[in-house]
């Protein structure tokens, strides 16, 4: 599996190949990069022409380890836990995937729409579990009604992140440990790190504006040369046809 590191390389190679000019950073590389992983999983997953989606790879997902704490700040919230940190947007519509962290046993966290949170949790019935939903603030909230739940101290999230970078400060690998983000694995599995990177190349190369002069004449025609007729808007079009 390729890391960070590895797949914004690739594509500064690519570039580099083409021009000896350093245009582009290894950030600006790994932006493009997980535009470009974005866009093949959602055309893989979430086509429009697929009528049945195939199973999710593992090897797209990260594994995030969040503390939590009580979330007291409104009045009716008291039984609520909230995680410390921010998750990132999970992809499209993409659920998370949420389990405690306990020293004997993880238990799975039902995750919910955040419309439904208010409502949840009242069924005597089903008082063991504990619910979950994603606010706008970018925070996981937790409800439960036993009242054990409020001494959970951790839980893991494992999805599909829209920014693998942000995801990737948060992972797993990263809980108690030093280690650079870089050489940790690019989330996206190995069929499409290929096109990952060629699209990203196409992406970064094709912003580049180098108009090349073939007449020698004595005058600048470089004005000219990064017109594109193809490009004229329908206006333009009409103007020279009444000519």
């Amino acid at each position: 599996m390729a890391t960070f590191r590895e797949m914004a390389y690739m594509v500064l190679d690519l570039l580099k190949a083409r021009s000896d000019d350093a245009y582009y950073t290894e950030e600006h590389a790994l932006f493009i990069v997980s535009k470009m992983r974005a866009m093949l999983i959602e055309k893989k997953y979430r086509g429009a022409r697929n009528s049945a989606y195939p199973v999710l790879s593992s090897e797209n997902m990260q594994t995030l380890c969040l503390p939590v704490e009580p979330f007291r700040d409104m009045a009716d919230c008291d039984g609520w836990l909230r995680t410390v940190s921010e998750v990132p947007a999970p992809l499209t519509d993409a659920q998370l995937t949420v389990h405690t962290v306990n020293d004997l046993r993880s238990m799975t966290v039902t995750f919910v729409a955040p419309e439904r949170m208010p409502y949840v949790g009242y069924n005597r019935w089903l008082r063991n579990i504990i619910y979950c939903s994603r606010s706008s603030d970018g925070h996981l909230y937790f409800k439960g009604s036993d009242p054990r739940f409020m001494y959970l101290e951790k839980v893991t999230v494992n999805g599909v992140f829209s920014n693998p970078e942000e995801a990737a400060r948060l992972a797993c690998e990263l809980d108690g440990k030093s280690c650079d983000i870089l050489d940790l694995r690019f989330p996206l599995e190995e069929p499409l790190v290929a096109q990952c990177v060629e699209l990203a190349f196409q992406e970064l190369s094709g912003v580049r504006y180098a108009p090349e002069d073939k007449r020698n004449d004595a005058k600048d025609g470089l004005g000219e040369a990064g017109v594109i007729k193809s490009a004229a808007s329908p206006a333009s079009k009409a103007g020279e046809d009444g000519k």
